[in-house]
């Protein structure tokens, strides 16, 4: 049971840290190999400086090379498949626990649900909109034409798309969907808070499912923090826990 969990660890962690790549250098970020995957750095500061898909052994010089390129804070996202050499050292140079997530996934077959008709793919042209309501959903804000998100995802990224949910007409929320050697990678869920609790979010999720294997793809994964609406949401798509994953932090 523990080399299966090894093995979906290992290809789970490689598709987000390959997704996760997209995303870097499409916004003209830096990045380091390291560990099996990758650390990514924005600008000073930026929130999604981190390095993760970190399977293989890391040395301490390794480690420091990383802390250097990132910065402060230094944030690792890490499995349970991590190797477990390096936890000690994590340990001697003061890392501390920030948080935890959960790793989700599931199964795709045949006969998915169809998407919503309140659901589409946005278009590039739309990626300031889909950024603005998606980062007002994470916001808990409303006002999202108002909005100027600290950072935005590119719609015209290679093999990712981000998708739009609707009630009557108005834009009520968001979420991506990537694609990595046949895994589905759904990530960014953000619904307005006016909108909450009307099944917008399940309907995201069935229509990038249904996007996801008409291109071929028989896994889906998604991460959210435990105990969330996200949580429900996607337990009640059929996803069910693959593993933990925690975020380590040093200042």
């Amino acid at each position: 049971m523990f080399h299966d969990l090894t093995c979906l660890a290992r290809r789970l962690e490689r598709a987000q840290a390959l997704q996760n790549e997209r995303f870097n250098q499409a916004a003209g970020g830096r990045s380091l190999p390291v560990g099996g995957g990758f650390a990514h750095f924005r600008g000073e500061a930026h929130p999604l400086n981190q390095a993760l898909g970190l399977i293989d052994p890391i040395t301490g010089p390794e480690l420091e090379a990383v802390e250097a390129f990132l910065g402060s804070p230094i944030i690792l996202e890490l499995s349970p498949a991590a190797d477990p050499s390096l936890w000690p050292l994590l340990a001697r140079r003061g890392y501390r626990l920030h948080q935890f997530q959960q790793l989700w996934v599931r199964a795709l077959a045949g006969g998915e649900a169809p998407p919503s008709a309140a659901v589409r793919r946005a278009e590039p042209a739309e990626a300031l909109l889909y950024n603005r309501v998606v980062c007002a959903g994470f916001l808990g804000r409303d006002d999202w034409r108002k909005l100027e998100p600290p950072f935005e995802v590119p719609l015209d990224t290679s093999d990712a798309w981000g998708f739009l949910a609707f009630v009557d007409g108005e834009p009520a929320g968001g979420g991506m969907l990537g694609i990595v050697e046949g895994v589905a990678l759904l990530s960014g869920d953000g619904v307005l808070p006016r909108y909450r609790g009307r099944g917008l979010q399940k309907a995201l999720i069935h229509a990038r499912l249904a996007f996801a294997w008409e291109r071929g793809c028989a896994l889906a994964c998604a991460s959210t923090a435990p105990g969330t609406a996200s949580q429900k949401s996607y337990e009640g798509c059929g996803f069910h826990v693959a593993y933990p994953k925690v975020e380590m932090a040093r200042d």
